[in-house]
């Protein structure tokens, strides 16, 4: 890990212990606003996808949400601290926050009993492990604790609770298999077909045509973060022909110029034909449209060794496993033609069970009641 990764972790855990209690302490007012909810994320200057259906449901309820959002990577150190203070203010005196990444000025400080702090998370499933689990997510070198005022983490599939209760550290009861809010959408026929409807009218050469997406997630720290075998999806399009459109999608963290499509991987979803991907947590919520998936992983057996997994990925994928990118062509064709929708269907009923279009519902009801 880099002096600069481990200088940036110490600062974090100063700024925590000192600056954002002081300003959350002193905003207190005497009773938290029933009314106020907060939605906040540091890793985007709009609403993340992720909170969507959340923002939705809490809306029809009748509850003032007040969106906090700023993308720390882009953003200088003056712009990062008055964004924290701001929401150390709000936070203060508000009913419930709901985050879906970590989000350090929620944990700064002891907060108050009745402010219900919930993590969506931004990803389904369980396979890679994150979190206190792996020192690439959370360094050693952090001091803080950075699940410390989660009162619940809301996950897929019961299959997901003890991965999480790992991940974050945090005591039974807390990890609740309440669906993840962002795959409400995903049942809805409405969104299917409009995700359909923009994507041909912003890509009308691709009618008629198989459509592949390549969407693999990055290794190492945010920070630090690279990818493997990307050589190999550069020829691809050549390889399939006409029949076939290739969409590539790096991981934001990659800053890469490979990406070719400005969409959001989950509304790609509806519109896709075949996924080619590594070991993003994409793969449980493509899971519920039940189409064929590559896994292409040339790392496979030293990422196994080093970061691991919660699940056994060389049993469980359910699609051929590639570590050689001259055979990923291949791989590609014998997917298309004999894909077994019975794997993706179990693969989705162990790991995506509570995902049934009423997640945000249910998790809305925690802070109702």
């Amino acid at each position: 890990m880099s002096i600069s990764v481990i200088i940036k972790q110490y600062l974090k855990t100063v700024l925590q212990k000192t600056l954002l209690p002081i300003c959350y302490n002193i905003s207190k007012k005497e009773h938290i606003d029933s009314k106020l909810v907060i939605l906040a994320d540091s890793n985007c200057a709009d609403t993340p996808e992720s909170m969507l259906c959340m923002k939705e449901e809490l809306l029809k309820r009748g509850y003032r949400v007040k969106e906090m959002y700023l993308d720390f990577s882009k953003n200088g150190i003056v712009s990062v601290m008055k964004f924290m203070v701001g929401f150390m203010k709000v936070y203060a005196n508000a009913r419930a926050v709901f985050i879906c990444n970590y989000f350090v000025p929620v944990t700064a400080c002891k907060k108050r009993e009745e402010t219900t702090v919930i993590q969506l998370w931004h990803g389904c499933g369980c396979m890679k492990k994150f979190g206190y689990d792996s020192p690439d997510d959370i360094s050693p070198h952090y001091k803080g604790n950075a699940a410390g005022n989660f009162d619940i983490v809301t996950v897929s599939g019961q299959a997901c609770v003890k991965p999480f209760q790992s991940a974050f550290r945090l005591p039974e009861g807390r990890v609740l298999p309440l669906g993840v809010s962002r795959t409400d959408m995903f049942f809805r026929q409405s969104f299917n077909e409009e995700c359909k409807r923009k994507f041909f009218e912003k890509y009308p050469e691709y009618k008629g045509r198989k459509i592949l997406l390549y969407a693999p997630t990055f290794r190492g720290n945010a920070s630090e973060a690279y990818c493997v075998g990307k050589e190999y999806i550069v020829g691809l399009q050549q390889k399939l022909g006409e029949g076939w459109a290739v969409i590539i999608k790096m991981h934001p963290r990659l800053k890469s110029n490979l990406t070719d499509c400005d969409i959001a991987t989950n509304r790609l979803f509806p519109v896709v034909d075949l996924l080619v991907t590594d070991y993003s947590s994409l793969i449980f919520e493509y899971s519920l449209f039940k189409k064929p998936a590559v896994f292409f992983v040339p790392d496979l057996k030293e990422y196994s060794g080093k970061r691991s997994f919660y699940l056994d990925y060389e049993k469980e994928m359910y699609g051929d496993i590639v570590t050689d990118g001259e055979k990923l062509y291949d791989a590609i064709l014998r997917a298309e033609k004999n894909f077994d929708v019975g794997r993706a269907e179990s693969f989705a009923a162990k790991y995506m069970s509570a995902c049934d279009g009423n997640s945000s519902a249910r998790t809305a009801d925690l802070i109702d009641n």
